[in-house]
């Protein structure tokens, strides 16, 4: 019979799942990450641009997504439902409908809904893999007021109401009040009040919804879909002083060991031409950030030879970190990608950039050699006899109405012919719009900036070219629904469903 899981074997599992996934990531993900962030703002350090010669570069990354972009969510935001649950059974229609009109309002009012949406859609055409993030919170939410000469009456009907806690109380101004007196006139009378502070719980828990960094997102090497896999986890930096707030142990945080490099990763330096090392050793030591990863793994906790799936949390670099807690997780992964372009067996997708960025490259190389040639064209070199020229300053910094002396007899200067290119860079250009045409369906036509492109065709086959480019459009909305939103909305559903205890009017 296989023995239980205690902590150390828990904490030695965990430090060689997140070493092989940050190996993994690393080696096979991460400079693929970095290099479309890169072509997407225009740098090329693969292709670095000759002292002297022009330094264009040819956006065609972020050209190619910033039109697709507008396409793909007009998808999502036809309507003020991004998804519809649909009936099983009969009596389930009343459900279904006010499930759809109540998970779209948790997830564009009480969260930032178009600011994910946009993100993640953003992620995946650029990085392949949006990364969504939702669980429930189950954090109260409170808020303090503070009332001053309130009655003991008055403090009464407060503590009446659900979610009101007085948490402070202390006298007040007395109040002066008029009452009958015994020869039946009015007297004053003083009558205590007192200043209290109030807190009252706004929010028991709630369903809260993030779109992640994808290099923050670590998962095993081997999986093919997110839902089943062996190993997820949320690396993040934490001060030593939100972790305690989370409730562990106070003595083990401040041991553990600080990440001196934090946001050190090659894709926030991608991603943020400011961006900078920051060495994490200033300030107060409850404010030194750790290195956290909540970890969803799954193990044979009870030694039943049957994996459970176990939540913890993990902080500190592997094979030095400590295990702060753990639990046996009930809920689904709180993880969902939003794919691009998915490959058959793997998790990860492709992207747009995948599909373009040979094609920046070598436009960025043709452009460039186009505006030298134009340059020199314009500005031939020029040829003249040694010490034939009296001002020989003339020839190297040529100006407007400047005149040349040449020695009699001497062969007058004579600018060297240069051949003009630029035509047949041209049609080499043209030729790899139109590559980048045939893989993304982004042309010139299709985004209307070329009326002369629709001369000379009908109306038919003017609609069946775009039609043929909007499918591919098309089938990235579909994939990005069917394999990432559509079990996005699953998981929302099921936490409300399990852990809202009361009901709620919006």
């Amino acid at each position: 019979m296989t023995e239980k899981m205690d902590d150390d074997r828990l904490k030695a599992l965990l430090s060689q799942e997140i070493s092989s996934a940050l190996t993994y990531d690393d080696t096979e993900l991460s400079q693929k990450r970095s290099r479309a962030l890169e072509y997407y703002r225009g740098v090329m350090a693969d292709t670095p641009a000759m002292v002297g010669r022009s330094s264009v570069v040819s956006k065609d990354v972020a050209d190619t997504i910033g039109w697709m972009l507008p396409g793909i969510i007009r998808v999502f935001t036809a309507s003020d439902q991004m998804a519809i649950y649909e009936p099983e059974k009969p009596g389930d229609e009343e459900f279904a409908k006010q499930a759809t009109d109540y998970v779209n309002y948790v997830f564009m009012k009480d969260n930032p809904g178009y600011r994910n949406m946009w993100d993640a859609t953003h992620d995946s055409l650029l990085l392949a893999n949006g990364i969504v993030k939702h669980w429930w919170d189950d954090k109260e939410e409170c808020e303090y007021t503070e009332h001053s000469g309130m009655t003991e009456e008055q403090i009464a009907i407060l503590q009446s109401e659900q979610d009101v806690e007085i948490v402070a109380q202390k006298p007040g101004e007395p109040q002066i009040i008029l009452v009958p007196g015994p020869t039946g006139q009015m007297m004053e009378m003083p009558l205590p009040t007192y200043d209290v502070k109030i807190k009252r719980v706004t929010s028991a828990g709630r369903l809260k919804i993030e779109c992640i960094n994808p290099e923050d997102f670590l998962i095993n090497r081997e999986a093919k879909c997110i839902e089943d896999t062996r190993f997820t986890a949320h690396r993040q930096d934490a001060t030593r002083s939100d972790l305690i707030e989370m409730g562990f142990d106070r003595e083990l945080i401040e041991n553990l060991p600080i990440d001196r490099f934090s946001s050190i990763r090659q894709e926030a330096l991608s991603r943020d031409e400011s961006a900078s090392v920051f060495f994490n050793n200033v300030g107060d030591d409850s404010m030194l950030e750790v290195e956290l990863f909540e970890c969803y793994v799954k193990a044979d906790i009870d030694g039943d030879g049957v994996a459970e799936t176990v939540r913890a949390f993990y902080a500190g670099a592997q094979g030095t970190g400590e295990l702060l807690d753990w639990e046996v997780w009930e809920d689904d992964g709180p993880f969902s990608d939003i794919p691009c372009e998915p490959i058959p067996h793997r998790w990860d997708a492709r992207s747009v950039a995948d599909d373009t960025d040979d094609i920046q490259r070598v436009k960025t190389v043709i452009t460039r050699q186009f505006l030298d040639n134009t340059y020199w064209v314009n500005n031939p070199m020029t040829a003249a006899e040694e010490n034939s020229v009296v001002n020989p300053d003339t020839l190297r910094s040529p100006r407007f109405g400047a005149t040349v002396y040449f020695k009699k007899g001497s062969v007058p200067p004579q600018p060297l012919p240069v051949p003009y290119i630029g035509d047949k860079a041209l049609l080499a250009l043209q030729h790899f719009d139109q590559v980048r045409e045939m893989r993304t369906g982004v042309s010139r036509s299709t985004m209307a900036l070329d009326p002369e492109a629709l001369q000379n065709q009908t109306a038919t086959a003017s609609q069946n070219q775009k039609d043929s480019a909007y499918s591919q459009i098309e089938l990235i909305a579909r994939n990005q629904a069917e394999l990432g939103w559509r079990r996005v909305f699953q998981q929302i559903l099921k936490l409300i469903v399990k852990h809202q205890d009361r009901p709620r009017t919006i």
